[in-house]
């Protein structure tokens, strides 16, 4: 197998694997996917893809579901482990860079295009100011951009106020059946799209997908489980934008918010995201937006190969 020049990039979810290479770090080649079950560890992921490609790269910037706070990385939704600094010395001999995984996708937001954003509202971005990035998926990944620097949070782990009839029945619930009150993240994310639509049809088995209970107009059941979600969606986005006032932005990614996040909802979004009794004048200045590339964490990594 021949070494190339190349760096690799790849995203580890908590379920799948996204990995490319790049020569110039500017393009993507050699993008594949697979399933992080196949591996009993991500050395075989990564040799299984060189052995795909004919190709190995000695460089790799690596994306995970999991807090990197030292040289043992352990992920928050599944049960895989590995060491940096063994498999630097395995595979990536030349540099190695792991970060969170939405910390690689927020490198991508000083790289996107205006047609690769949808704008939820009519307000103009403060160039100066701070965004936020928010991805709802396995789990509820937050990151805060200050001045071009990325901090990564653990942010959706933050309680749900009750403040609705809905909320305070599906919170009741979630309390009886885990003995805790839920966080943002239980129920803003795909378990919690689940979780939802099972107390809202009283069932055990949905007999959706996550995405099919999101886009599903028919089902009285999914209908609901919709709205619900947008409305926590809103209020998570609203809490998050004060907190770190975030005038330059609130960015959306993922593939939940791009099933909810449908035009004919986008009006009553907005409104939900600025009604505050005490906050409204300045949260009606915080621009929205949606990101459309479900690819955002490679193209995080093309930014920071360019860097190096």
């Amino acid at each position: 197998m021949k070494e190339s020049n190349c760096i690799l990039i790849a995203e580890l979810g908590a379920t799948n694997a996204r990995i490319a290479l790049t020569r110039d770090g500017t393009t993507l080649i050699e993008l594949k996917e697979y399933l992080l079950t196949d591996f009993s560890t991500v050395d075989y992921l990564f040799e299984a893809y060189f052995e795909e490609i004919k190709q190995k790269a000695t460089r790799g910037i690596i994306g995970v579901a999991a807090p990197v706070l030292g040289e043992e990385v352990r992920f928050t939704n599944n049960n895989i482990m590995f060491n940096q600094r063994t498999l630097k010395d395995k595979i990536f001999s030349k540099g190695l860079k792991v970060i969170n995984d939405l910390e690689l996708q927020a490198y991508a937001l000083e790289d996107l295009g205006d047609e690769e954003v949808l704008r939820i509202g009519e307000i103009e971005e403060e160039k100066k100011g701070s965004k936020v990035l928010i991805s709802p998926g396995s789990g509820l990944g937050l990151a805060g951009i200050v001045d071009k620097q990325i901090i990564f949070t653990e942010g959706g782990h933050l309680n749900i106020p009750p403040d609705s009839q809905d909320i305070n029945e599906i919170l009741k619930k979630f309390k009886q059946d885990r003995g805790r009150n839920p966080t943002f993240e239980d129920l803003m994310s795909g378990k919690g799209v689940n979780y939802i639509y099972k107390c809202f049809s009283n069932s055990k088995n949905s007999g959706y997908s996550n995405e099919e209970i999101l886009v599903n107009k028919v089902d009285s059941d999914c209908f609901k489980t919709r709205k619900l979600m947008l409305y926590l969606l809103a209020t998570y986005a609203k809490y998050i934008a004060l907190i770190w006032g975030a005038t330059s932005g609130v960015y959306f990614s993922g593939s939940i918010v791009n099933s909810l996040l449908q035009p004919e909802e986008l009006e009553s979004f907005r409104a939900d995201f600025e009604n505050s009794s005490t906050m409204q004048e300045l949260l009606v200045t915080i621009p929205i937006f949606l990101i459309k590339d479900l690819n955002l964490g490679l193209r995080g990594g093309l930014v920071l190969a360019l860097r190096d």
